[in-house]
């Protein structure tokens, strides 16, 4: 997959055509998923394909933000074995696969749920893994806007839903989320430029994240990169930990294709950082 191009064009999407992807496509899908990138490779997880008629009228009135269930023609449930970090794997493997949708000309968004054992009962499942993401799955009906619903990192009690046309005239930039050596001390691009990471910065802050927080931060520390992210009411502990996953697969996927290999390691370092009270780091790399 070209990482670099399909960021920089991916949306979320929340209108759908009635149109039906083709089978071969589908197949395409989880074909890309049973082989696709993982934070952790010895956690079993796997993905189901529905359509519209085994999953909408199900879960009307139980998933979705305020429980206004995405309709669209087809969904996928992901479901992973219970493992430390597997919630986090599940937003590093689900965006990849997102990505690779939007490849394909297919678009998705994630949909909110409350509780995975009522949804595999509602839709049939018999597993004894956790339900740990659900998309919506289908051709865009609305091509050239993106629907934003932003919460304000210094005034969290405004909130705002807005539609811009496009995926990135929205976002931080790079000096409001990368430092250098400690919290507060704002990166130049130039020099992210001369060690090689700008451009995965650059694609990392397209990562897209519960109602728009942004909430991560990144520090680089000579060959570490450090990962913090902001914990707040209006994202859950399991939001957090996808949030997590989507921006270490949004970052190391630009690293791997123009640098070098590398691989996030979850936890704190060694060093604080100064990070203050309201964010935690959740995770490091080392180049």
């Amino acid at each position: 997959m070209n990482y670099k191009d399909t960021i920089a064009s991916i949306k979320s999407i929340r209108d759908y055509k009635k149109e039906e992807v083709s089978l071969q496509k589908l197949d395409q899908l989880k074909d890309y998923f049973d082989k696709g990138k993982r934070l952790f490779e010895d956690i079993n997880i796997e993905v189901l394909l529905k359509n519209k008629n085994e999953v909408y009228d199900n879960l009307k009135n139980s998933a979705g933000y305020n429980d206004l269930m995405i309709e669209a023609p087809h969904y996928m449930i992901i479901l992973s074995e219970e493992k430390d970090h597997y919630i986090e794997n599940t937003g590093y493997a689900a965006e990849d696969i997102m990505l690779k949708a939007w490849e394909l000309g297919i678009g998705s968004c994630w949909i909110t749920f409350k509780d995975g054992e009522d949804l595999k009962k509602k839709l049939n499942i018999q597993s004894d893994k956790k339900v740990t993401a659900l998309i919506s799955l289908g051709f865009d009906d609305n091509k050239n806007k993106v629907i934003y619903e932003t919460v304000y990192e210094h005034n969290p009690t405004k909130t705002e839903v807005k539609i811009i046309e496009d995926n990135v005239s929205d976002r931080l930039g790079i000096r409001d989320v990368v430092f250098m050596k400690k919290w507060g001390e704002n990166a130049d691009p130039d020099e992210l430029t001369n060690m090689g990471l700008l451009e995965a910065f650059v694609s990392a802050r397209r990562a897209p994240s519960t109602k728009n927080r942004q909430p991560w931060r990144f520090i680089v520390d000579d060959g570490t990169i450090v990962l913090a992210l902001r914990s707040d009411s209006y994202a859950d502990n399991y939001e957090e930990k996808i949030d997590t996953g989507v921006i270490m697969l949004y970052f190391e996927a630009i690293i791997d294709s123009t640098l070098f290999d590398m691989k996030w390691k979850l936890g704190k370092t060694e060093k604080n950082y100064e990070v203050p009270a309201d964010y935690e780091i959740v995770g490091y790399c080392i180049s």
